[in-house]
């Protein structure tokens, strides 16, 4: 028992589809999937886990956004975490006063990811639409396990786990045709306030 990731498709199959051609779906899902535990593993370590992932678009995301951040329009990925976290390093620890978990794999939370956001995001740094989406992942999973991006150095640790969970996807996935230097040249990134 591991890490598992609960998907919730909140556009239609077809959508998602067109969106990462040509990639397949469950291509894509299995990347994000494996993006995900590879960033708990990289920041939590082996503990079984669960974590919930939502792909939405830009009507629920503003909603989303308004109702839980208090900001107007759409944002890339939105996260909920169900736990206390301080983070030591690139690693995230729960706070003491967290509580006992039910038995079973500790569900972390919700990952919020607007497919057309991502659209418009993969078009602008002009890689794939898949790529996109499993960075995102990476990126509100980082946040489910109390990292943030409010101060320049808690930044860098985030971009720097996000790139050591990329390399680990490289190597693992040569079957994928990653754009060269996609995801790795990113340091400009733009992070909105709802991430």
């Amino acid at each position: 028992m591991g890490c598992a990731v609960t998907f919730h498709d909140r556009i239609g199959h077809d959508r998602i589809g067109e969106a990462v051609e040509p990639m397949g779906v469950e291509q894509v899902l299995a990347l994000i999937e494996d993006g995900v535990c590879e960033t708990v593993r990289a920041a939590f370590g082996t503990v079984p886990t669960e974590v919930e992932l939502t792909l939405t678009a830009d009507a629920d995301m503003e909603r989303l956004n308004f109702d839980h951040m208090g900001e107007r329009g759409p944002t890339d990925v939105l996260s909920f975490p169900l736990h206390q976290w301080s983070t030591d390093g690139a690693s995230s620890l729960l706070s003491d006063d967290d509580g006992i978990s039910p038995p079973g794999p500790l569900l972390l939370g919700d990952v919020v990811i607007d497919l057309d956001q991502a659209l418009r995001q993969a078009a602008e740094g002009d890689w794939s639409v898949g790529e996109e989406l499993v960075l995102l992942a990476i990126h509100g999973t980082l946040h489910l396990l109390g990292h943030d991006h409010a101060e320049m150095t808690d930044e860098q640790r985030m971009r720097d786990l996000e790139r050591r969970v990329l390399t680990v996807l490289h190597r693992r996935h040569r079957d994928v045709s990653w754009q060269p230097g996609s995801l790795f040249d990113r340091a400009g990134h733009a992070v909105t306030t709802g991430s």
